[in-house]
């Protein structure tokens, strides 16, 4: 993994979606008027599980958290949940923050 010092995704000129990704167009309206943007790096779990058997390059990461962060601007992302060692404890509305971006996975966070 190589750390990044930004989370990048898209923002788009016409109706202001913002998205974790950098696309040529707008998931929500279809335009292509985007513009690429430095997302806010902290975040909120809004859903997650435990993965206990990963599939294909996941395997060696087993078992780790997956979540859905919700970012400071509202922007949900599906992610991995980095350096987490009592699964006990995690739990939804926990505060995590972006730690690098992960060619095979995306960005990946971990608690603040």
């Amino acid at each position: 993994m190589t750390p990044t010092e930004s989370l990048t995704g898209i923002v788009c000129k016409q109706c202001q979606f913002k998205v974790a990704e950098v696309l040529e167009g707008c998931p929500s309206c279809g335009s292509e008027s985007v513009e690429t943007v430095e997302l806010k790096q902290s975040g909120t779990i809004v859903s997650y599980t435990i993965v206990y058997i990963g599939f294909g390059h996941m395997a060696k990461r087993a078992p780790y958290v997956l979540a859905i962060v919700q970012t400071e601007e509202n922007v949900k992302l599906t992610t991995v949940i980095e350096d987490v060692t009592d699964f006990a404890n995690v739990k939804i509305g926990d505060k995590v923050r972006f730690k690098a971006m992960d060619e095979k996975i995306g960005p990946v966070f971990q608690y603040e």
